[in-house]
């Protein structure tokens, strides 16, 4: 038998981070108990410590690692574009080196708390291929492929966990609904890159009459990324439909497209998770991801406290468990134990609010373990 018990945390537990200042029990892999106060026995004091579920990173494109800061000086469209910084550095580089790069990137992430993304890869099949040639690592790769053509769409089906579009424009209107109803009869993931430039809104609005946000929606789409500039009108109709949006904050702003109205979405209760998006613009890092949302939040909605604090952490950790269908579930008795342990440490000393403190404070260097499913990680 194999018992470990914590004692003196601050427990975020459950689907709503409800906080448990107390201890928890893990048996043979298993929260066999959560309660106030102190154990019975002996335990493991954690000094005020927090215990949280590990963070999932929404939106990425980790192989960008290869050009990082190659954005400089460039606007959006001649870093990411087609004929952008990022695919002439693909196409440049040997794989070896984008292997490297990209290895390392995901050693970064589980240093930084990250056990899953969800990650667009372009390149049709070969790109797929670059992510499932990788080292075997701890962190969860959800993979949305990209098909070169529709030839290979059922290839990129196969290997992949679903599709990924950089944009509604990528393919005909033929080919868009071809790709959705083969994604829907394959059963995986449909995601679309929406309204991340006003440009890109307007021109769909003129040629369309319709938003790209709402483009996306009827095609069908298991979520939609950035919305950066989408309308109180979109955020209804993707509360309607229950689409949720995983937004960007720090790549919109480093490649000067925006500040994603975070706002909007909580005003409106649409579902939203957090990602971190190119590689080559940011390190995915998502105690950074959080504290600049916050810092985005605070910046346009003065009133946003605790609780909206609260909709960022649940955004970057138990949010997106049911989206990509994720082994493990939130801090829960009776479940496997899959959860990080942070010290309080002095930048986390007298914090008055756990949640705003978490999201505007905490950092890498705070982790102290890191559980998976019942077995200690890290």
């Amino acid at each position: 038998m194999n018992r470990k018990v914590f004692s003196n945390a601050v427990i975020l537990e459950g689907d709503d981070l409800e906080l448990t200042r107390g201890y928890i029990v893990v048996r043979n892999g298993i929260v066999e108990k959560i309660a106030e106060g102190s154990p019975p026995g002996r335990a493991t004091d954690i000094k005020h410590g927090f215990i949280l579920p590990p963070f999932i990173n929404a939106h990425t494109h980790i192989v960008d690692s290869i050009a990082k800061e190659r954005y400089l000086g460039k606007t959006q469209s001649k870093v990411v574009g087609p004929s952008g910084e990022k695919f002439k550095a693909l196409n440049s580089s040997p794989l070896k080196d984008i292997v490297t790069s990209t290895t390392a990137t995901l050693r970064d992430m589980l240093r930084t708390g990250t056990l899953a993304h969800c990650d667009f890869r372009e390149g049709g099949i070969a790109g797929i291929g670059i992510i499932k040639q990788l080292p075997h690592t701890p962190v969860k790769s959800i993979v949305l492929g990209r098909p070169t053509d529709l030839k290979e769409l059922s290839k990129v089906l196969d290997r992949g966990d679903g599709i990924g579009i950089s944009s509604l424009d990528a393919f005909e209107p033929d080919e868009l609904l071809e790709i959705a109803r083969q994604t829907r009869h394959a059963k995986k993931l449909l995601a679309v890159h929406v309204a991340e430039t006003k440009k890109a809104q307007e021109i769909s609005m003129r040629y369309s009459g319709w938003s790209e946000v709402k483009l996306a929606v009827e095609l069908g789409s298991s979520f939609v990324v950035h919305a950066t500039h989408a309308t109180k009108q979109d955020f209804a109709l993707l509360r309607k439909k229950r689409v949720p949006v995983v937004f960007c904050p720090r790549a919109n702003s480093l490649l000067s497209v925006g500040s994603p109205p975070l706002h909007m979405a909580l005003m409106a209760g649409v579902r939203f998770c957090l990602g971190t998006d190119n590689a080559m613009v940011c390190q995915p890092n998502m105690f950074e991801e959080l504290s600049f949302a916050w810092a985005s939040l605070r910046g346009s909605t003065p009133s946003a406290g605790s609780e909206e604090a609260r909709s960022l952490l649940r955004a970057a950790t138990v949010e997106p468990i049911k989206l990509f269908d994720l082994p493990w579930t939130p801090i829960k008795e009776g479940e496997r134990a899959t959860f990080m342990i942070l010290a309080r440490g002095d930048n986390l000393l007298n914090i008055s609010d756990v949640y705003a403190g978490l999201v505007n404070r905490a950092r890498p260097d705070n982790i102290r373990t890191i559980y998976v499913n019942g077995k200690l990680i890290s």
